[in-house]
């Protein structure tokens, strides 16, 4: 087999598979999502791939529209970096804002691996009552300057305010507080309460 067919074979193949790559893994950086498995990566990225070119022809044709390649590479070195880089990072930046910004309809939902995640990425403030193994109870309030680890490490959690608990009743912030750490394994149940 030629060695030349077989680098044109693999640069080919990574011009339609790299753009979907990166819109993967831009979206995983911002939603958590379950561990890639590589298999079906490969697809997802040549699907991806295949509707960003749909949507970026307009863009491509646009900028190198009527222009030579030798007297303007500059035009052609930016239409590959927008269509091959750019904008599949791009699409899931839009996507999960237009999702998070409550505009689509009802129907159409950010998939989410867990719960856990679907809760937490609302940064909405709210108190927080955890029952800890050892029975006893621990009021906090998970706020902007709140943590909680994600799928596949969902469960620790760190609330930025401690608040006082008398027989779960939820007292004052405890004061010179900076908040405290939970790991999963010390804990039951958390409950959740409206910020009043």
């Amino acid at each position: 087999m030629d060695p030349k067919l077989d680098v044109t074979t693999a640069g080919l193949f990574m011009l339609v598979v790299f753009p979907g790559l990166i819109s993967i893994n831009v979206y995983r950086l911002l939603m958590p999502a379950r561990p890639l498995d590589w298999t079906n990566a490969l697809l997802q990225g040549l699907f991806y791939s295949t509707l960003n070119f749909g949507l970026a022809v307009p863009i491509l044709s646009i900028m190198i529209y009527g222009a030579d390649p030798v007297q303007h590479p500059v035009r052609y070195v930016t239409a590959a970096l927008l269509v091959l880089v750019i904008t599949p990072a791009l699409w899931p930046v839009l996507i999960v804002a237009a999702f998070r910004s409550g505009r689509l309809p009802g129907r159409i939902r950010l998939t989410y691996p867990t719960a856990w995640d679907f809760f937490f990425d609302r940064p909405k403030p709210t108190v927080v009552l955890v029952r800890l193994k050892d029975g006893a109870l621990l009021a906090g309030l998970w706020g902007p300057d709140s943590y909680a680890g994600t799928f596949p490490n969902d469960g620790d959690i760190y609330l930025e305010k401690v608040f006082s608990t008398n027989e779960g009743v939820i007292g004052e912030p405890v004061p010179n507080s900076r908040g405290v750490l939970l790991q999963k394994s010390q804990y039951a149940y958390i409950e959740f309460f409206e910020v009043t």
